[in-house]
């Protein structure tokens, strides 16, 4: 297919990359030069605007940091509704607010084209594999158009419900493996102060009720799991400033339903204070560093 894809960040790079490699054409937009033109030297071409790629295309992709950056790209001067024709469709694999995929949803389907959300799971290692979860919001039929497209960016498509059910999902997800992040990171924190072997410690937990993905495949201590962003300097397959994003939104989301929450808030907090430190575009892995002991001295 001839697809416009918007958004060529960290994780929308690979991902163009993978949809190239299994032959299909990439009308290309991003309002950073540097990432348009690094799609344009992969095989991607080069459109002035959101509202261009949409109209040189039969299908949209879009993968952008936030929900503003999805209201602009669609809704705004320049924008997708300004170039999409009827019928076509667009896929939203950003991960944001659950009521502002629905609200984009409405304003896509009044001007005759069509909209799912689907969001991804497995950070930059798996957008480069094109090995991604991805969780879509939409109806059915859409799902199953769009199926051949996300099938060259990921093994695990999962069909969540209608629009913005998997934003929700992806929401969840991050939830559970944000606060794993803190917690695995704060328990090998305190076993070092108590001068436990971290190595150790991993094989306790791994045979134990403790044990997680988190764990077993981004394990904060370097050099215990080869692969992990630890073992790489936290070169970041999720940044902390998008999972403490992402928190914020589940946040967010629970507040809206009266729903409460106690967890996801303190890690927001641990993951925006890591941020402020200096960590906010390694791997969100990395509040293991930031949470260091403080001298025998220290008031806290």
């Amino acid at each position: 297919m001839k697809i416009g894809f918007i958004g060529i960040g960290a994780m929308g790079q690979p991902m163009l990359a993978n949809l190239l490699k299994h032959g299909h054409q990439i009308v290309a937009y991003d309002v950073v030069e540097p990432a348009l033109a690094g799609a344009v030297k992969a095989g991607a071409t080069r459109a002035a605007s959101s509202a261009a790629a949409a109209r040189d295309s039969e299908l949209v992709v879009t993968i952008l940091p936030s929900s503003s950056h999805v209201e602009a790209a669609y809704l705004g001067p320049g924008g997708v509704l300004e170039g999409i024709g009827a019928g076509r469709l667009c896929i939203d694999m950003s991960t944001i607010d659950p009521s502002v995929s629905r609200r984009v949803a409405e304003a896509v389907t009044k001007r005759g084209a069509r909209f799912i959300d689907a969001p991804v799971s497995g950070g930059v290692p798996r957008a480069t594999d094109g090995t991604l979860a991805i969780m879509v919001g939409g109806d059915a039929r859409d799902f199953e158009e769009a199926r051949p497209v996300l099938a060259a960016m990921g093994a695990n498509i999962i069909h969540v419900g209608p629009v913005g059910a998997g934003e929700v999902a992806k929401l969840c997800n991050n939830l559970v493996a944000g606060v794993a992040a803190v917690a695995v990171s704060e328990a090998f924190r305190i076993a070092e102060g108590f001068g436990v072997d971290p190595k150790i410690l991993t094989d306790v937990i791994s045979k134990s009720s403790g044990n997680t993905w988190v764990m077993e495949h981004m394990h904060p201590v370097p050099g215990l799991v080869g692969k992990a962003p630890s073992s790489r300097d936290y070169a970041p397959g999720f940044t902390t400033d998008l999972m403490a994003k992402d928190l914020g939104l589940v946040v967010n989301a629970a507040r809206e339903l009266r729903v409460p929450v106690v967890v996801a808030p303190a890690a927001q907090q641990a993951l925006r204070l890591a941020s402020s430190h200096g960590f906010g575009r390694k791997d969100f892995s990395s509040i293991y560093m930031f949470l260091r002991a403080s001298s025998r001295e220290s008031p806290v």
